[in-house]
């Protein structure tokens, strides 16, 4: 889930190059002489949350039609569910158990949570008129070699419900490893399909759009055809007419686990490895550095845990880095500041008032044994976003009390917390902890 098996927790044996090098003690033992650290987020606004589903297992996309009301909330099992009116649907919008891949299964040790399953759900912006949308999910296989494979599907629905034997697959594409498939989808203001991939456990896909779609952000015209692709290629893609893949639009990345526009911005939220968690402002043909570095600072994929004292400032093409507006460390001292960020939305809503134009984002968990994940609010100004943590009102502790999988955002500008009361080490995946929050005004 999230890339945590690439940044903090395995379950057993660590996969060479997956493993840190060493994992402070989180929880130093006090004295009366020590003092109260001071905290790695400045505390920032106080909120309140309101219930708006719980019961599920692992809700990790949060989607809205244009126009619509109607919340579609999608689990990682492989079923979206409606909410209106306060509730959610007895009848699913959308079941696809029977292609997606069982969680759990023939997972690895040195994984610690499943990334697999239903990972993407995106309305088309004509859904009104064609009824179209995209999913993106894990599929089984027997093949040698292969873990599963990463499908990127059209489907139809009409008169409110989806048809799940209308599926016209539009991305086949083989994953040799559990993990950092990304997966989110959305639909940019130019009417294009944007599609997130990671790196799948191998560094060096982040600086390869020669031959696969990994560690990459796609860019896919969904309405046409190009040749025998069942999409169409927008013309002005940065690698159209040059040495790579056309449906590039952005690479560099490790695992881009949610991304979501603003406007005409592109904001994304790449998973770490062993020292920092970022997000980035995506722009088109920009590089975004993995694996040459993390976050802003050098990385060395044979020694992760320790940054090399130097590194380019351009790939071997010549292309600029691209670094974060904001960046965290795993750790803060002895203390566990978070792992594996979750890309989220600019608040728009009118709920909660000082959060206007701010961007919130989540922090997975920062514990094994207890869901204590973050929301963060920061501020798009310059090159550097400053951060401050949402406070909770109603919890004892003033956190959100949940591994955070996801945020989504309606067609308010409302923002919502997607996750889980589950611990990791509790077996997420066979837990009903997930549970769906709308940020509020505290009162």
């Amino acid at each position: 889930m999230a890339g945590l098996a690439g940044c903090s927790f395995q379950r057993g044996g660590g996969e060479p190059g997956n493993t840190p090098a060493s994992t402070p003690n989180t929880n130093p033992t006090p004295t009366s002489d020590t003092p109260e650290p001071e905290p790695y987020f400045e505390p920032g606004p106080t909120v309140g949350v309101e219930t708006v589903a719980e019961g599920l297992v692992l809700p990790n996309v949060l989607a809205v039609a244009p126009d619509d009301d109607r919340l579609f909330i999608a689990d990682q099992t492989g079923v979206v569910y409606v909410h209106e009116d306060g509730s959610l649907h007895e009848e699913p919008f959308l079941d696809v158990r029977d292609r997606v891949i069982e969680l759990g299964s023939d997972l690895p040790s040195w994984v610690a949570t499943d990334e697999r399953g239903f990972l993407g759900f995106a309305f088309h912006p004509d859904f009104a008129d064609n009824g179209l949308f995209y999913v993106r999910y894990s599929a089984p296989t027997d093949e040698d070699g292969i873990d599963h494979r990463e499908i990127l599907s059209e489907f139809s629905a009409t008169d409110g419900t989806a048809d799940p034997d209308s599926e016209r697959i539009l991305l086949d594409l083989p994953w040799q490893r559990p993990i950092h498939q990304a997966g989110t989808l959305a639909f940019g203001p130019d009417g294009y399909l944007y599609a997130a991939f990671g790196d799948g456990l191998n560094p060096s896909h982040g600086q390869n759009f020669l031959d696969n779609f990994r560690g990459s952000i796609l860019r896919l015209d969904v309405d046409e055809r190009d040749g025998e692709k069942p999409y169409g290629i927008p013309s002005d893609n940065p690698l159209v007419g040059r040495e790579g893949r056309d449906e590039y639009f952005a690479w560099g990345f490790r695992n881009p686990w949610k991304m979501a526009f603003d406007g005409e911005t592109l904001i994304v939220g790449d998973v770490g490895q062993e020292l920092f968690e970022e997000i980035n402002v995506v722009e088109r043909g920009g590089n975004y550095g993995w694996p040459i570095k993390e976050g802003s600072s050098c990385h060395d994929p044979a020694q992760p845990g320790i940054p090399p004292a130097d590194c380019p400032d351009t790939s071997e093409r010549g292309e600029p880095l691209v670094d974060p507006v904001v960046e965290f460390p795993h750790f803060d001292g002895d203390r566990a500041v978070g792992f594996a960020v979750i890309g989220g939305h600019v608040y728009r809503g009118d709920a909660v008032p000082q959060l206007d134009g701010e961007y919130l984002f989540g922090i997975y968990t920062r514990s094994f044994t207890a869901p204590s994940g973050r929301i963060v609010a920061a501020t798009p100004e310059g090159d550097s976003w400053p951060t401050r943590e949402l406070q909770f009102a109603g919890s004892e502790n003033g956190e959100v009390n949940l591994n955070v999988i996801s945020i989504g955002q309606d067609n308010d500008g409302e923002v919502y917390v997607l996750g889980t009361t589950a611990a990791v080490s509790e077996g997420m995946e066979s837990q009903q902890g997930g549970t769906v929050y709308r940020i509020v005004d505290a009162e």
